[in-house]
């Protein structure tokens, strides 16, 4: 037992060499389990129940008690400036302005920290039951007519201090009777709700910060509609009439043949809008890699750096030399350098932070650089002012179209050899997205290309179709490759 910090009549929070322990009212909580704390110390500022919680090997962590008695963490390590992941003592002070301060002791010494206490901004990005609702239904209400029973939310966090990854998110669902059905705190930002039972329903999402700041409630009402009486002997009469009303079978063929098309193409919109989704569950995966790549790996890396530092210079062995910690280190560093490259290869974090025209042109810039100074190209972004807000695609489309330059740009740098390249992003008259990538390289067979022959090819074609945009390639009258794609149409004119 390292140390013990009173938080109010009936709680205690208890500092061990295997976690961090919550005593309230006789009942021990586990609350971090694993680490060696060495310092806990209640948060100045915060009317909730919060601490701050200093940890041997495992840096600084926040811990906060909401509502429910449920314990939301989050972590600092060297990674947002903590001087060493072996913080021994932490103190919480009220600064002059009222502003909370906090105090480290860290194995290479004290580091100051003022923690935001700016509260995130929580939106609705997207909610889906067998279509897409919009914010203003949302807002006034859901009905979910029979047979759905399922509802699919999707949240996004804003916020100057916090990374879009590094936001978590809580879900509370609650029957008509106020009864908590279902809980969900993580960093996934999306709660599925499935196998509901017929009534009303009451959704509360919130988001915290990586200073554990919350947002304001997220909320809203929905019905699940039970099945409709079976009126057996309403089709039993209707039958009947039908069968009396031969004389109308042709008309009646006709409207089934048209009520059939319809149904076919709502079932073929359907279909699209699956193969979307699932393309986007794909890139939540890679997301979710990369993250724990990001999160687990390179925290083990930046470890394993710490230990080399430690690492004794000067060993022989008879004249020979054993070990040169620098060249140790300089291999780690390297593959912590190839590990950062795969996450945001998996995971574009430019696309979230600046937008798609930067992540565009940084998708050019970010190629070139990686090329033998010998193949790299120059090259030229032309985007129509204000071509994300008058697009306003979702950030699951926006991604299918970063992919499908970053592909198409990958095949320039492997097998044209150009020394130019040249991408243009507009709206066309008809409002749709207009991509032009051109360079002066060697080219290549268009007729395959059109076919679609190439991996690299069928992805980008199958993404294009996932948009219901169009792909082309043809060849430049002064050489080289002209990819063209049309497609989507701005959201603002989408039917």
């Amino acid at each position: 037992m390292w140390t013990i910090e009173q938080a109010g009549d009936d709680a205690t929070w208890l500092g061990t060499s295997r976690g961090l322990y919550l005593l309230r009212s006789g009942a021990l909580q586990a609350v971090l389990e694993g680490y060696d704390v060495r310092g806990v110390t209640l948060s100045a500022n915060d009317a909730q129940e919060s601490a701050w919680v200093a940890t041997v090997g495992g840096g600084l962590f926040r811990v906060l008690m909401d509502d429910r008695g449920t314990a939301v963490v989050s972590r600092m390590t060297a990674e947002q400036g903590l001087p060493s992941e072996s913080a021994l003592a932490v103190l919480s002070i009220r600064a002059r302005a009222g502003e909370e301060l906090l105090w480290i002791g860290t194995s290479r010494g004290v580091a100051r920290y003022e923690p935001g206490r700016v509260a995130p901004h929580l939106r609705a990005t997207r909610i889906m039951g067998r279509r897409v609702y919009s914010v203003e239904e949302m807002r006034s209400g859901l009905d979910l007519e029979y047979p759905q029973n399922s509802l699919a939310l999707e949240v996004g966090a804003a916020s100057s201090r916090t990374f879009p990854d590094q936001f978590q998110y809580s879900f509370s669902l609650y029957d008509g009777g106020g009864k908590l059905v279902l809980q969900k705190l993580s960093h996934d930002s999306q709660l599925l709700m499935e196998n509901l039972r017929a009534g009303r329903y009451r959704i509360e999402a919130r988001a915290y910060s990586n200073d554990l700041v919350q947002s304001e409630p997220l909320a809203f009402d929905f019905r699940v509609a039970s099945a409709p009486f079976p009126w057996t002997s309403a089709a039993l009469s209707f039958l009947l009439v039908l069968a009396l009303a031969a004389v109308w079978w042709g008309s009646r063929q006709n409207r089934r043949l048209a009520a059939s098309n319809q149904a076919l193409g709502g079932a073929n919109r359907e279909i699209a809008d699956t193969r979307l989704r699932l393309a986007n569950e794909t890139e939540t995966e890679r997301r979710r890699i990369a993250r724990d790549l990001h999160d687990q790996t390179l925290a083990d890396l930046r470890s394993l750096l710490l230990l080399t530092d430690q690492l004794p210079t000067g060993l022989t062995d008879n004249g020979r030399r054993l070990l040169d910690p620098s060249v140790f280190r300089g291999e780690v560093e390297s593959i912590s350098t190839e590990i950062r490259r795969i996450c945001e290869d998996l995971s574009p974090s430019v696309l979230a932070n600046v937008g798609l025209a930067a992540a565009l042109e940084w998708a050019l810039a970010d190629a070139s650089g990686r090329l033998p100074p010998k193949r790299r190209f120059g090259y030229e972004f032309a985007c129509e002012e204000g071509l994300e807000d008058k697009l306003g695609l979702d950030p699951g489309v926006q991604i299918q179209i970063y992919r499908i330059v970053q592909e198409a740009v990958s095949n320039i740098c492997r097998h044209s050899g150009a020394t130019r390249v040249r991408l243009e992003a507009k709206i066309d008259e008809a409002g749709k997205l207009k991509l032009r990538l051109e360079d002066n390289g060697r080219g290549f067979d268009c007729e395959a290309g059109s076919s679609g022959t190439g991996r690299g090819l069928v992805n980008i074609r199958t993404r294009a179709s996932l948009l219901e945009a169009e792909a082309v390639w043809s060849r430049r009258p002064e050489g080289g490759t002209l990819f063209t794609m049309s497609g989507p149409r701005a959201a603002s004119l989408a039917s």
